[in-house]
C-alpha cells in the first residue's frame, strides 16, 4: 500500500476486513446483546477495539436516516456517566471547565423514568431519560451495564433484548452501509 492520503477500494476493504476481523476475535469477550425482533437494517455499532475485553460492544439497529433507530451497548462504565456525557455533548461546547463541572453533575444526578424490560427473558429495571430527539436507557444484567440510545419513532416499551450469538449479520450490515455511502451499489 502507497501512504498518499487516500486509499484505492481494495486497499480500503483489506484495512476494512483487518478491523472486521478484530471485532470477530474480539466477539464474544464481553456479552453483547441485540433486539430480539427488528425489521429494517443491522449493522455493528460502537466496539471497542483497544483493551481486553473490551470495554463496550454495540450493535445498531435502522439505518441512521430519518426513523426508528435504536443502539444497544453492552459496556463495563457506568452507564449513567456515559449517558449524561451523550447528553452533555448534545448540550453544546461549555463555555468553561466550571461550566463543564456544572453541566456533567447535573446529569449525572438527574434521575430518569423508570421502564421495565425484557433481557433475556428477564424483566430488567432500565432508567431512561429523554430529549426532544432521542432517548437513553441504562440498566444492568448479568454482572453487564446495558446502555440504549434511540429515536422517538422507536417506542422503547416494543423493546425486548436477547444475548446475540453470531456477529456475522451486523458485519455484513455495516458492509452494506459502507458500500452505500461510498457508493458501491
Amino acid at each position: 500500500m502507497k501512504v498518499t492520503g487516500r486509499l484505492s477500494p481494495d486497499e480500503f476493504w483489506d484495512e476494512y476486513g483487518r478491523m472486521e476481523d478484530l471485532v470477530r476475535e474480539s466477539f464474544g469477550e464481553v456479552t453483547c446483546y441485540g433486539l430480539s425482533q427488528w425489521p429494517g437494517p443491522i449493522a455493528v455499532g460502537e466496539w471497542d477495539l483497544g483493551s481486553s475485553p473490551s470495554a463496550a460492544v454495540g450493535l445498531e439497529y435502522g439505518s441512521g436516516e430519518a426513523g426508528r433507530t435504536v443502539q444497544v451497548t453492552t459496556t463495563s462504565q457506568d452507564p449513567r456517566l456515559t449517558i449524561a456525557h451523550r447528553r452533555l455533548i448534545l448540550d453544546g461546547p461549555p463555555a468553561s471547565g466550571e461550566d463543564l463541572s456544572r453541566r456533567l453533575g447535573r446529569l449525572t444526578s438527574e434521575r430518569g423514568e423508570e421502564v421495565s424490560l425484557p433481557v433475556d427473558g428477564a424483566e430488567v429495571l432500565f432508567e431512561v431519560w429523554r430529549d426532544a430527539g432521542r432517548w437513553w436507557a441504562a440498566g444492568h444484567h448479568d454482572g453487564k451495564s446495558l446502555i440504549l440510545e434511540g429515536t422517538p419513532e422507536l417506542d422503547l416499551s416494543t423493546v425486548a433484548l436477547l444475548r446475540v450469538s453470531d456477529i456475522e449479520p451486523y458485519l455484513q450490515g455495516r458492509r452494506a452501509q459502507i458500500r452505500a455511502a461510498r457508493g458501491e451499489l
